[in-house]
């Protein structure tokens, strides 16, 4: 008798960006290994709804929304550790649902679009909303990124719809860049030389971006060292293909 696997209905106890794509790669992964689709568990919370159309709405092996038991993402049945040495949260997520181990870095399926004029830009981005840094500590950090690109662009980068509850340390920047959609978010950061940001879901974004789509994208994560340790040690947030400066 054949048995049936039942459908997997993912969800991030947190709603934010970089929450949503620690798990960008399960429904994949779930379809080619285990022939099983994939829901949105229906009662799952976005800090707004741009994260649910980018990590999921574009995905095409999530086939919808779904009520039911949640079975994929920081459920409480698994604890996470790193016992298998793996630095990639990524591939330490997919081990622990009971999957080969297969990416390194978070995925996107929404293609960028290419935006003439950015070559010689770099994005900055110094917002945060679940972490605090010493603002005066994170722009020593970023002043020196400036003074190893001299001639490039720098612009800070501002929402139209401004994120609730975010913090942002405002930098030294050649201008400013206004960002519609976090689809424009993500042309911008496919098309620029770099994007400089603190570490929050738009650097776990950017690390997505740079494997599949721009393999030259220079990424730099300002951050505290204890915190960085912490998340290394733990295989958690941090990627090799971004430069993390720390104090």
């Amino acid at each position: 008798m054949e048995v049936m696997m039942s459908d997997v209905l993912i969800k991030a106890y947190h709603g934010g960006l970089g929450d949503c794509l620690q798990f960008s790669t399960l429904p994949e992964q779930f379809s080619k290994q285990q022939g099983r689709d994939t829901y949105v568990l229906d009662e799952s919370d976005f800090r707004n709804k741009e994260i649910y159309d980018l990590v999921w709405g574009c995905n095409p092996y999530i086939k919808g929304v779904k009520s039911g038991h949640w079975n994929a993402g920081d459920i409480p049945e698994i604890r996470f550790t790193n016992d298998n040495g793996y630095h990639s949260c990524i591939k330490n997520w997919e081990e622990l649902h009971g999957l080969k181990p297969t990416n390194e870095y978070p995925k996107i399926y929404y293609e960028p679009k290419k935006v003439e004029g950015y070559e010689d830009c770099i994005l900055v981005d110094l917002s945060s909303i679940s972490i605090t840094y010493d603002a005066e500590k994170i722009l020593k950090l970023y002043d020196a990124v400036k003074k190893t690109h001299e001639g490039m662009v720098f612009l800070a980068v501002e929402f139209t719809n401004k994120i609730k509850d975010a913090t942002i340390i405002e930098p030294d920047v050649t201008g400013v860049v206004e960002i519609e959609s976090i689809f424009t978010y993500v042309d911008l950061i496919y098309s620029s030389f770099g994007v400089i940001s603190l570490h929050s879901g738009q650097n776990h974004l950017a690390s997505a971006i740079k494997n599949q789509y721009n393999n030259d994208l220079d990424i730099y994560c300002l951050m505290d060292d204890v915190e960085y340790q912490r998340q290394k040690k733990k295989g958690i947030f941090v990627f090799d293909n971004v430069t993390y400066l720390r104090y």
